[in-house]
């Protein structure tokens, strides 16, 4: 198991464009002008160039369906359009819990010329037999901004939802589009991708707290606590609050209130 602590695996160039960057903003509909206009890209963009390659380290070092546990995004620069990008994605650790194996991996995007974009730190679980496995790095420490006043957002879910999305994150996975594929995975309904319910959460954090400005938001991140699925009537409701230290806190809840993104942090320059 050891062994697999380092794979490493280097994506093709990756071409931004502000027609990419906008139809990405329609796919989860956002009402920012700068994401519409593709002045500059939505948050959970920045998690796409890094797909290709974090994925080939999961093919090489895991076995079985393979859930999106945890993710963090650190923003050094904001993506606009005519970027050229760059991924490296690793395999830095690996935990074993009660419901399986957790794997670590760390994706860090430069442009062309070596200047870091963002670096992100996926934690993904195969379900399975509890582990006890204990390698490599864990994450950087990820804050806990304790609730003060909570403000709330809702947004619907439309039913081409995660069809679109697939199509501006070219994510077909096959379990979020298809009802049949989704049940034979154990599921009642096509999950939405967890990508996706982070960037509506990441809508309210941007448009509350960086009152529109992308770029000053410096950091991202959550569990997935429990599928969002695509239902009839699927809405997302997102509360969010400002910690004692500054730090952005939220959580996101469907309709039924089934808590789907837990431990929610955003950092933000000032």
């Amino acid at each position: 198991m050891s062994a697999t602590i380092g794979l490493s695996r280097d994506s093709e160039e990756f071409r931004t464009s502000s027609h990419r960057l906008a139809q990405f903003a329609r796919a989860v509909d956002d009402t920012n002008p700068q994401h519409l206009a593709g002045v500059f890209a939505s948050p959970v963009f920045a998690h796409i160039p890094v797909m290709q390659s974090m994925v080939e380290v999961l093919d090489q070092a895991a076995n079985g369906f393979v859930l999106h546990g945890e993710h963090d995004f650190v923003f050094h620069a904001p993506i606009r359009p005519g970027l050229r990008l760059f991924t490296t994605s690793t395999l830095i650790g690996m935990r074993g819990t009660r419901a399986g194996l957790t794997y670590i991996i760390r994706s860090a995007i430069e442009t062309h010329e070596g200047k870091p974009v963002c670096t992100q730190y996926s934690t993904c679980l195969v379900r399975g037999a509890a582990a006890t496995a204990r390698e490599g790095e864990v994450p950087p420490a990820r804050p806990a901004p304790a609730k003060t006043a909570v403000s709330s957002e809702r947004y619907a879910l439309t039913p081409d939802q995660t069809r679109r999305y697939a199509d501006a994150a070219r994510d077909y996975s096959a379990y979020t589009i298809d009802p049949a594929a989704a049940a034979r995975q154990g599921f009642p309904a096509p999950l939405v991708h967890g990508m996706c319910t982070l960037a509506f959460t990441a809508r309210a954090i941007v448009d509350r707290h960086c009152r529109g400005d992308t770029p000053r938001l410096k950091r991202l991140g959550c569990r997935f606590a429990h599928p969002l699925f695509l239902t009839q009537g699927q809405t997302l409701a997102v509360d969010h609050w400002i910690g004692a230290d500054g730090v952005i806190g939220f959580e996101a809840t469907d309709r039924d209130g089934a808590v789907v993104v837990k431990n929610g942090y955003a950092e933000i320059a000032a």
